[in-house]
């Protein structure tokens, strides 16, 4: 998994890090109107230090966020944001805040 997830931040983001495999899940959701999903999704942590290059035809967008900025968003727009991707960040609090914790900017 380590080798399929660092060749997929090169072919995704343009960056090569160290990352550290945190813990993975399994969710079924359905999103708005576009579809649904029923993955095994592995979450992993990691440092960027160098410029990240979105691959146009992967990503559409990214932007970096404080985890108290991420928390205000998903608190008044949870609809921006999957299921998926708010099932996982609640269980990065709740369980994972520690490693978490580790990587946030302190500022």
């Amino acid at each position: 998994m380590q080798v399929a997830t660092s060749r997929r931040l090169i072919d995704e983001l343009n960056i090569e890090t160290e990352l550290e495999h945190v813990y993975y899940f399994c969710y079924e959701a359905n999103f708005r109107d576009t579809g649904s999903e029923n993955e095994l999704c592995h979450v992993y942590l990691g440092v960027v230090t160098d410029p990240v290059r979105p691959n146009d035809s992967e990503i559409a967008a990214i932007r970096f966020v404080s985890p108290a900025e991420l928390g205000v968003e998903l608190a008044n727009h949870p609809e921006h944001f999957t299921p998926w991707f708010k099932q996982e960040w609640e269980e990065l609090q709740t369980n994972y805040r520690e490693q978490l914790e580790r990587y946030c900017d302190p500022a």
